[in-house]
């Protein structure tokens, strides 16, 4: 029921649907008979258009991002017993039609899995990932068949992986894979996931037991604070769509006592 509930939430919070769903509203305020409605409605349009031609020009994303980004830099233990992989992004509808893997957000991850694997051969490995859609488009695929295919492009033995198909969320990710790997609290296991990701991440595999460091990959962010100005709306939104996801993850993730704080320590 969280599941279903945040994901109709997160369609109305969503800064590029909010935005639309105010000028929208401030449409109806113009057709209104009253006199008043109709000016609040004009100030309230006009404020809605200063602030989007604000987010076209300033780097409003990167500023929210960096944050996020920063609280959790790589860490590579001496010795490394499993290296877990959230699976993000993956289309088994398009790798269907297309006959070939489609994972846009994962595509780092995937470079960063095959990479660590290497420099940790003994390490076990497993890729953790269902379907995040409130409706899952009907395919012969699910996210893990897509996962396996990618992860083999890179290079990954496959055979030696643990694929995980049933998660829909961050925490159901920590969860159902616990009880596939049975982590012992002793172990040291890598936590791959996209960097603005990684504190959910790590919150959630904490409370679920394991002993996780982090791996973060797909970086959008340089991590240095600048104010270098471009005209370009569809950009700025969309790495201000990211971070305010991770922020109302992070809020009602505690809120349901998925993590034991809103702000995880490195």
């Amino acid at each position: 029921m969280s599941f279903v509930l945040s994901k109709i939430l997160w369609m109305f919070a969503a800064p590029g649907n909010f935005f639309v769903l105010l000028l929208l509203a401030c449409a109806f305020m113009g057709l209104s008979r009253r006199q008043n409605w109709q000016n609040a409605g004009r100030r309230l349009c006009f404020d809605i258009a200063f602030l989007l031609f604000f987010i076209a020009i300033f780097p409003v994303g990167e500023w929210l991002l960096m944050p996020l980004e920063n609280r959790f830099p790589p860490v590579r233990p001496d010795q490394v017993d499993g290296i877990v992989v959230i699976g993000s992004g993956e289309s088994p509808t398009l790798t269907e039609a297309r006959g070939q893997p489609i994972a846009h957000q994962s595509a780092s991850d995937y470079l960063m899995v095959a990479s660590l694997a290497r420099q940790y051969p003994q390490a076990k490995l497993i890729y953790s990932g269902g379907s995040a859609l409130l409706m899952p488009a009907s395919s012969g695929l699910n996210d893990a068949d897509v996962a396996k295919q990618g992860l083999a492009e890179v290079g990954i033995d496959v055979s030696r992986m643990i694929f995980e198909s049933k998660s829909r969320n961050t925490h159901e990710n920590a969860t159902l894979t616990a009880a596939l790997a049975h982590p012992d609290p002793k172990e040291k296991w890598l936590l791959v996931t996209d960097a603005v990701h990684m504190p959910r991440s790590m919150a959630c595999f904490r409370k679920a037991g394991w002993n996780v460091f982090p791996a973060p990959a797909g970086y959008q962010t340089d991590g240095k604070l600048d104010s270098e100005l471009h005209f370009d709306f569809a950009g700025h939104i969309g790495m201000i769509t990211a971070a305010v996801h991770e922020y109302y993850g992070l809020v009602s993730y505690w809120m349901l006592g998925y993590i034991d704080t809103m702000w995880p320590k490195p």
